[in-house]
C-alpha cells in the first residue's frame, strides 16, 4: 500500500462528494455577482483574522466580533452569498473532520513527547 496513492484516493473521494459538488455549484453561482463575492471574501478574511488573533492569545476584540456578525447578517440577505457560505462551511466541516481523524490516529504515537 502506497500512502500517497491512498491520499489521492481520499482527494478524489472528497471531490466526488455531494458536499464538494454543492460547494463548486455555489462558487460558480457567486462568480456572477461581484457584490456577493466581495462581501463573502471580506467576511471570510475578517473572520480568519479574528480567529488568528484569538489563537495567538490576544483578548477578544468585541467590536471586531460584532462587525463580523453584522457582515454575516448582510450575507444572509443575499441568496447567492448565503448559499455559498452554507456550502463553504459544510465543506470546511468535512475537511476538518478528515483532518481530526488523521490527527487522532497519528497522535497515538506522539505520547513519546509527553512529560513524565
Amino acid at each position: 500500500m502506497n500512502i500517497y496513492d491512498k491520499t489521492h484516493e481520499l482527494v478524489k473521494a472528497i471531490k466526488d462528494s455531494q458536499e464538494f459538488k454543492t460547494f463548486q455549484a455555489a462558487k460558480n453561482e457567486i462568480e456572477s455577482d461581484s457584490n456577493a463575492k466581495e462581501m463573502v471574501k471580506n467576511f471570510i478574511s475578517k473572520h480568519m483574522e479574528l480567529e488568528y488573533e484569538m489563537m495567538a492569545g490576544k483578548p477578544e476584540d468585541k467590536e471586531k466580533a460584532e462587525k463580523i456578525q453584522q457582515m454575516y447578517q448582510l450575507i444572509l440577505l443575499n441568496s447567492k452569498a448565503a448559499s455559498f457560505m452554507q456550502a463553504y462551511m459544510t465543506l470546511q466541516r468535512v475537511v476538518a473532520d478528515v483532518y481530526k481523524i488523521l490527527g487522532d490516529s497519528v497522535a497515538e504515537g506522539m505520547d513519546f513527547f509527553d512529560k513524565k
